[in-house]
């Protein structure tokens, strides 16, 4: 696992990835590390390429606002922003550090038993394990540049 150089983590960067598992309930350990960055309070949403977004509430804020200030005049804008809100929900963590993923969810993300969570910068991405694998090799190829796009 990638971790966080602890300046980083003072900053609000949530990085690295870890595989982690689904309890009966539906519950998931959170990293240690990411914690503290939301003992304030979380908001859990659908997030774009089917994982889910979890937003620290001091982010939440920031990113409510960007999706409120879309242009209600186009279609794609109202379905965005009414799946989004929809979706969302204020959660805490537990004492252990697990959060309670809702059944939505889980069957949005297509949840089974073992999650990736990735830090993504200011808020963490959840992933079903295949669909992480997928993305994850979409992401190499592009940093690897091996569809020829870095060379020009």
């Amino acid at each position: 696992m990638l971790c966080a150089p602890q300046g980083l983590r003072r900053r609000g960067l949530f990085l690295g990835e870890q595989v982690r598992s689904l309890d009966v309930k539906g519950r998931l350990t959170l990293p240690v590390e990411y914690r503290s960055q939301l003992a304030e309070g979380i908001v859990v949403t659908k997030g774009e390429d089917y994982c889910l977004h979890v937003y620290p509430l001091s982010v939440w804020g920031e990113r409510q606002a960007e999706v409120l200030g879309l242009d209600m005049g186009t279609k794609v804008n109202r379905e965005y922003r009414r799946a989004f809100f929809s979706a969302a929900a204020e959660v805490e963590l537990d004492g252990q550090g697990r959060l309670l993923v809702r059944k939505q969810h889980r069957s949005y993300a297509g949840f089974v038993k073992d999650v990736t969570v990735i830090g993504f910068g200011a808020y963490i991405e959840l992933w079903s394990l295949e669909r992480w694998e997928a993305e994850r090799q979409r992401g190499d190829e592009a940093i690897g540049g091996r569809d020829g796009s870095h060379d020009r």
